[in-house]
Order: structure tokens, then sequence, then C-alpha cells
């Protein structure tokens, strides 16, 4: 057994790291794994999928975080002659993303979990009641478009053990919090549902209120994708300007009043981030994760008093084995200044750097800045007023700020980067013209 270091969320490495134990003994989800020597490529002439990149008989795959690994051998039920174990070989030279030189890159990422340590949850997954816009539309009889998958249950439901860690902190904390009552009056009520996390390819989940120690449960909240529009009632499946809609979240309205009292006027979610022009002058491995890089940003800070330059500020990234570090060096990017500081296995993060990435992750491409435009330019959003960022984004409601802003993150299909709020797209502006990605179009932006 083994133990990774990973990112608790890929894109945001500020909310730290989690542990996820490795061994001889893995489960994947079926749907990672094409039998082309079975049933399904008796259908298919022994082809998988066109696109298809995950584990097939004799291939080659790569655990997420971890290591490559070769499928060897395939025992099969004897009854139905469905697969039911894998034995793989995996190539420890490969751990945590590296690829040996000389060796081609194995594009494939799945998904898995040590059988010995993982915990056993009950998920309930809930989905659309009715499976049409209007139901009862075109049949005349609503109770004809009920949507038999509204809700599923599901047990033995494999989880990370870190899980169950999270999961016991929150009930013991909310424990407290009934019996105790709350430790001041700026202290929120907890509830379960703040333990909540996205089931790769499956949705997000939320912890239910019925949970036990020892017998988990989880509720599917939302879907990874809606395939709605919603918003007009249309029922297609393409969001705004033909892109896939990605829940179709919506920018909350603004809420603070930043002047604190006193006529002040209220600034917009997307006008309160600092999202400005940096150089990167250093970036090397981080020292205590394999998945992490540190960074010396040049953001253009100057002394309050002075005026004077000050030194770069640092910044841990989770971008090993996504760019290569010598591509790094004196690259103009774009960067977050105003979020809180956070340690990030020891050190600590000043800024974060802003990417787009690939829908399955296995590109991902740092947003791209004219360098003409100087270090500290304070990026800007086509069509809006000039920004006004906080000083700090701390508190937690200053906090969701950012997440509804980063939500609504993305590059078009011209690899600018934009802004999508309420139907309306805003690409994000330096003095010498748009901000945009390499070569990824239509990705999100994290």
């Amino acid at each position: 057994m083994e133990d990774f270091e990973v990112p608790r969320h890929p894109k945001i490495p500020e909310m730290g790291d989690r542990t996820i134990p490795f061994g001889k003994k893995l489960y994947i989800e079926r749907s990672d794994f094409f039998d082309s020597e079975g049933a399904e490529g008796s259908a298919s002439n022994g082809r998988a999928p066109k696109g298809f990149k995950r584990l097939v008989p004799g291939g080659k795959v790569r655990l997420k975080y971890a290591y490559v690994i070769s499928c060897d051998e395939i025992k099969r039920d004897p009854d139905t002659n469905e697969p039911v174990e894998l034995v793989c070989s995996y190539h420890p030279e490969t751990r945590a993303g590296v690829t040996p030189e000389g060796e081609k890159r194995v594009p494939g990422i799945i998904q898995w979990v040590e059988s010995t340590s993982c915990i056993k949850a009950r998920v309930n997954q809930y989905d659309r009641l009715f499976k049409e816009v209007e139901p009862g539309k075109d049949s005349g009889d609503y109770l004809m478009d009920l949507n038999p998958k509204s809700f599923e249950k599901f047990s033995g439901v494999a989880i990370e053990p870190s899980v169950s860690l999270d999961a016991m902190a929150i009930m013991s904390e909310i424990r407290d919090q009934e019996e105790f009552g709350p430790a001041d009056d700026n202290e929120d009520k907890l509830y379960p549902s703040q333990v909540a996390y996205q089931f790769e390819r499956n949705g997000y989940f939320a912890l239910d209120p019925s949970s036990m120690l020892c017998d988990l449960v989880f509720n599917r909240v939302v879907t990874l994708r809606d395939t709605w529009e919603g918003a007009d009632g249309s029922g297609t499946k393409e969001g705004n300007d033909g892109q896939r809609n990605r829940g179709n979240k919506k920018e909350q309205k603004p809420t603070q009043n930043k002047g604190g009292g006193g006529g002040a006027g209220v600034v917009e979610d997307v006008r309160r981030i600092a999202l400005r022009a940096g150089t990167i002058l250093e970036a090397g491995p981080h020292p205590e994760a394999d998945s992490l890089i540190v960074c010396k940003v040049d953001c253009g800070d100057v002394d309050d008093e002075s005026k004077e330059p000050k030194g770069p500020r640092t910044v841990v990234a989770g971008l090993a084995g996504k760019i290569p570090l010598d591509t790094l060096v004196g690259r103009k990017i774009a960067c977050i200044t105003n979020l809180k500081p956070a340690r990030m296995r020891g050190i600590e993060s000043e800024a974060m750097l802003l990417a787009a990435a690939s829908e399955d992750d296995e590109i991902v491409e740092l947003l791209s800045i004219p360098d003409s435009v100087p270090n500290g330019e304070l990026l800007s959003f086509e069509g809006k007023d000039a920004s006004d960022p906080d000083t700090m984004l701390k508190s937690k409601g200053a906090l969701k700020v950012w997440d509804r802003v980063k939500a609504g993150l993305r590059a078009n299909g011209q690899g600018e980067a934009t802004y999508v709020n309420e139907g309306e797209t805003y690409r994000i502006m330096s003095s010498a013209g748009p901000v945009s990605t390499d070569t990824l179009v239509d990705s999100i932006i994290q």
C-alpha cells in the first residue's frame, strides 16, 4: 500500500489536498473498460467506439494521479462470460503523471478506488421527474412522460476514505452546535449537505441528514451537464451560441454594498475580482506534493507608501504533469490576486493562475496575455464598467463571489477567454487585446 496526496479540487489549489490509498486491488468503473474480446467486441467487430481512450484488453491507461497500467488478463463469469476481474501490471516509472523519456504519452485517464480502504455508501440518484419540457403536450397524458429514472437507489457504492473523514467532522460539529449552540453570533448554522462533492462523471452529491458514521448516504443534487436549455423552455440540447450548457448556471444578482454605508453603489460580482496580468519568473516542483508546482510570479505589486516595486508572489498550482515546467518561465499569464492566501502542503500561495482545460482534463493551458501588457494591469470585461476589486476576498460571503464568477468563465469557439452570465458573453480584455488560450476552444476556465 502507498498513499497519494492529491488536490481536493483539480483547479482550486486553495482547497488543499486529500489522501488516496493505492494498493494491489482496485475498483474501476465498468464503463472504463471496453471488452473487445466479449459481447461488446462481437457487436463492433472488436473495435472500441471512436474516441474511446480508456482501458482495452492488452492496452494501457493512466490511473488518475497514480500510475499507467496495462491490462494483461481478463477473468470472466463462467455463466455470463462477463468480465469480473482484470489482471493488470503497473509501471512504477510513470508515477504521478510522469511519462518516461522516449515513451509515448498514454492519452486515457480513469478514476479508481482502492478496494480494502474504501468506504461503502448508499446513493440516491435524483433526476428530472419528466422526460419532456412540456409533459403531455404530444401524448395528451403527462403520466406518459414520467422519467422512470427520476429516482434510483444504489447501495455498496465505493467511495474514497477521505469522504468518511469529512462526514465525521461535519457530524461532530453539528452535534456540538445543537448541544452547546453557536460559538458566536456570526457563526452560521451547519448542515450535513455542506459535505458535497463531484463524484466524477456522475454528478454533484451532498450528504443526506439521515447519514450515520457507519452508513453514509449521498443525494445527487445536480447532474454534470444539463441538456435542457430551460431558460426559454425551448428544450434544445445546445446552450447559447451553440455551446453545451453546463448546468445552465446563472450568476446571482449583485448583493454587496462595498462602501459599507451611505450611498455607495452595489458592485456586481465580476467587478470585485482582481484579475491581473503577471509574468512567471520561476517554476519548479513542490517539495512535498507530486501534483503541485511552485512559481514565483511578478504581479506588478508596489508598496503603498514608497511606491517601490515589491518582490514576486509565491503561487502554488496543481499543474504538475500537465504543463512542462520549462515552458512556464517568462510566460505572461492571468491571475487572481485578491483571494485569501492559502497554505498548500506547507507553502503559502498568494495568487491563483487561471487556466483552461479540456472536458477530460487531459489538456490544460494557462491563459495567455500579449507580452506588451504590463505586469499588474487590471484586466477588464468587455461591455462592463471598470473593475473595482475588493482588497481581499476572505469572508465566506466574499469567497462565494469568486465561486459565482468562476462558474461563468470559459473559452469561446475562437479560444478567447470570456465571462458568460444570463445569456450574455463578455470577453476578458487587456490593453493590448483579448485574453486567450493557446489551442483550446469551448472549454471551461478555472
